[in-house]
């Protein structure tokens, strides 16, 4: 059965894989070490981004374990500069995005991101316009792999599961995907997906986007 359908992670797939130097304005604005930092950022992030936690409340417990009490304006930025760490498009696979669209096939996008941080990226992600869905767990409080975001994007979608390929950077979000009959590619980087495409016919078009986008 043909594929009709490419459904996207957004976070080190769409979007670059944040860089240590990526974290730096929004730890020094905390006032943390780096090891505190690391530790406490992802503490509360599943909750974060099953929207248990709204932003305030994120920060807030955030800034109980380092022994910080942020003010609302201090929330704001803190939330603001998270956003940004986030924001960073991989621009070989928004063109190949492009051209997936072009050539016919639906796009999809299902995304363990917080509710605050995917707003920001419908106000500012020029890739957004390419999908014909999205699924960010903030907004279904569902979160990968959980079997059910994967089935609320294929009903949005309104496609068979057989004829979908899911890539994503967790090979735990790929098998549960490949447990409900999608195909699945575990993502490391361009060149690796590249290769990983060809028994599905798409790796043309990848190399098309790569030379697109110098």
């Amino acid at each position: 059965m043909s594929l009709t359908t490419v459904i996207f992670d957004y976070g080190c797939v769409i979007s670059l894989a944040p860089t240590p130097q990526d974290y730096e304005p929004l730890r020094k604005a905390i006032g943390v070490d780096l090891a505190a930092f690391n530790e406490t950022y992802w503490r509360y992030r599943d909750a974060y981004d099953l929207d248990d936690l709204d932003a305030a409340a994120y920060w807030q417990e955030f800034g109980h374990d380092v022994g910080r009490n942020f003010s609302p304006t201090q929330i704001h930025k803190l939330a603001a500069l998270d956003c940004q760490i986030w924001g960073r498009p991989n621009l070989v696979m928004v063109e190949w995005v492009r051209l997936l669209r072009g050539k016919g096939l639906k796009t999809a996008v299902i995304s363990n991101i917080s509710r605050n941080v995917g707003d920001y990226l419908r106000r500012t992600g020029r890739w957004m316009g390419f999908m014909n869905q999205i699924t960010f767990s903030g907004e279904h409080k569902l979160l990968k792999p959980d079997p059910a975001i994967f089935h609320s994007c294929l009903e949005g979608l309104g496609e068979p599961a057989a004829q979908t390929l899911f890539i994503d950077d967790r090979e735990s979000n790929v098998i549960a995907a490949q447990t409900l009959g999608m195909n699945g590619i575990v993502f490391h980087s361009v060149d690796q997906l590249q290769t990983a495409l060809e028994p599905h016919g798409l790796a043309e078009s990848l190399a098309e986007a790569k030379t697109r986008s110098k």
